[in-house]
């Protein structure tokens, strides 16, 4: 275990200093998501959101910029593993994706040394502006002081494992353009960031069932919109859960299974 943690925290490090040398990558991460939520916010304004209109059954005007806050805030914790996984791409054009397979690590603590910071390092600003906009803004209800870092942690947990599953899925695909298209622009918009997935046709509820972020903005909101306690979300953190572990095991499995094919084969590239 202490080895376990020793190799995840130099992992940690390591993107740490690739990836954020300058304060401008700093303030860009907290100025494009508050960018993003207030271009959200005032598209919604010029609609009727009360009695009546199609969204008003789903989100009350008082808890419109609450709703859109929590949703861009689930949405940038997840955005920022996508784009860690992305930049393995770059990896394997300079040829240091081999150094992956030929030092004496365990893959699965790379992998989720890798997700973890990218994700600390990527939302901590946007966090920051987010807690100090829920006390200023209408609509906030907790049941106790635990919520906020309870949603937060839900948030942590459900991204790391979501970048674990597509740090796999990068590692070995050829065409991670292709990949970064498919899994980020859907996940946004079906994921209830800006839209709740009831609103959603039937055939649109069931793209959003695959990604985790809808299950944890879910868990976020009942938490930070309706006053939920923990004991109240025991069905959801219990589907929570299960659907985190399916992408573990699934992300164990591919990881196996492609460095299998890479060493009887010498290709990296297993699809």
């Amino acid at each position: 275990m202490k080895e376990w943690l020793h190799l995840l925290w130099a992992e940690m490090k390591k993107e740490h200093r690739n990836s954020f040398h300058s304060h401008f990558i700093y303030f860009s991460l907290l100025v494009w998501p508050v960018i993003k939520f207030v271009t959200a916010y005032y598209s919604f304004l010029p609609f009727q959101l009360g009695q009546g209109s199609p969204l008003g059954r789903f989100i009350g005007l008082d808890q419109l910029a609450l709703f859109l806050l929590t949703g861009y805030l689930g949405y940038i914790f997840f955005w920022c593993l996508v784009q860690s996984a992305w930049q393995l791409s770059f990896e394997r054009q300079s040829g240091t994706m081999e150094m992956i397979f030929i030092t004496p690590v365990n893959r699965l603590t790379f992998i989720y040394g890798r997700s973890l910071s990218s994700l600390v390092e990527g939302v901590w600003l946007f966090f920051t502006f987010s807690l100090l906009g829920l006390f200023f803004i209408d609509g906030i209800r907790v049941s106790s002081w635990v919520s906020v870092p309870l949603a937060f942690f839900i948030l942590l947990l459900s991204a790391a494992v979501w970048g674990g599953f597509l740090t796999v899925l990068f590692l070995f695909s050829r065409d991670s353009s292709f990949l970064y298209t498919v899994l980020d622009e859907p996940m946004q918009i079906f994921a209830g960031v800006g839209i709740p997935p009831l609103a959603f046709p039937f055939w649109a509820k069931i793209i959003s069932f695959c990604f985790p972020l809808t299950y944890a903005l879910h868990m976020v909101r009942k938490l930070l919109m309706e006053g939920a306690s923990l004991w109240e979300l025991g069905r959801d953190l219990g589907l929570l859960v299960a659907v985190l572990a399916l992408l573990v095991l699934i992300s164990a499995f591919l990881l196996r299974r492609a460095e299998r094919h890479m060493k009887q084969t010498g290709n990296m590239v297993l699809y």
